[in-house]
């Protein structure tokens, strides 16, 4: 190859080398997990820099992915660089804080304590209280395959709170899955752990100040508002009230409005001509000796 022709990578399209870098990093991935699977493996990010490529891996005990003077991994980084091409490749190892609260960390120690022989409900539910004691605020295990019987099933164990949808399932749950090879068959083992979250999405938060100034000013439009005030009077009458059909010579006021309904208010008494009748101030009814006279003047 000349000095001014590119290389074949360069010539590649942009696509293309992204989709390379992303397998080789995958394959990185894969080789780190299988070798520091003791080590408590939790992640490992690559970063490449003009005088070489640091591969950081983050696992729960260092000593192991360093080795004895650094020898393991000076050996690493001589395998690394024959298999995936790295020039000058550089293994870096960082001790994860809570290893508890890292999926990956929890499916390798389930699966090698079943490995040994340990009975699978009771690592289970020792995996799942060191979860939630390391501050988790969810924690699911599925264990899936023959446990000791011919016919295979799945077994879930639970704690606190886990998302299944929403932003949250998608940036504060850490989903891991491991295999075991038994005698019997394959055991798979899924853990999903819920990192703590400051205030999670179903917390309700009670303002005790505001609840308190609302009240006061409740409290005081109440004291200003006058104790008695007049009742709002009605056009028009109801039935049974005071004043209203209470006795004989009572006089009623019926409001009838113009206009059907809208306009002026115009008040009848009907009190005067209820009373006249009945005192006999009105028609008086006719007596019944002068009929009985003309009737036999008639006769005559």
């Amino acid at each position: 190859m000349s000095e001014g022709e590119a290389s074949p990578i360069r010539r590649s399209p942009v696509y293309r080398r992204f989709v390379e870098e992303g397998w080789i990093r995958s394959q990185v991935f894969e080789f780190l997990e299988s070798e520091f699977e003791r080590a408590g493996f939790h992640r490992a990010d690559v970063v490449t820099t003009p005088m070489r490529d640091v591969v950081t891996v983050h696992v729960e005990r260092p000593g192991i992915v360093i080795g004895k003077g650094g020898r393991r991994s000076k050996r690493l980084a001589d395998v690394m660089k024959k298999r995936f091409g790295f020039e000058n490749p550089y293994i870096k190892a960082v001790k994860i804080e809570e290893p508890f609260l890292s999926a990956r960390v929890v499916a390798g120690y389930i699966a090698r304590r079943i490995m040994k022989g340990d009975r699978h409900k009771r690592v289970a539910y020792s995996a799942l209280r060191r979860v939630m004691a390391a501050g988790a605020s969810g924690v699911e295990i599925r264990l899936s395959g023959k446990f000791g019987s011919d016919r295979a099933r799945e077994e879930r164990f639970r704690a606190g709170v886990i998302y299944r949808c929403g932003e949250h399932a998608k940036t504060h749950i850490d989903y891991a899955v491991k295999h075991v090879m038994l005698p019997q068959g394959v055991l798979g083992v899924r853990v999903r752990i819920a990192r703590p979250l400051e205030r999670p999405p179903d917390t309700v938060n009670v303002l005790h100040e505001e609840i308190e100034s609302l009240i006061e000013s409740l409290r005081e439009e109440a004291a200003e508002t006058p104790v008695g005030e007049e009742a709002i009077e009605t056009p028009f009458p109801v039935e049974g009230a005071a004043g209203v059909g209470s006795s004989p010579g009572a006089g009623r006021d019926v409001g009838i409005g113009e206009g059907g309904g809208s306009g002026e208010v115009e008040s009848v008494s009907l009190g005067g001509d209820v009373g006249a009748v009945e005192e006999g101030g009105g028609a008086e009814e006719p007596e019944q000796g002068g009929t009985g006279g003309e009737a036999e003047g008639t006769q005559e």
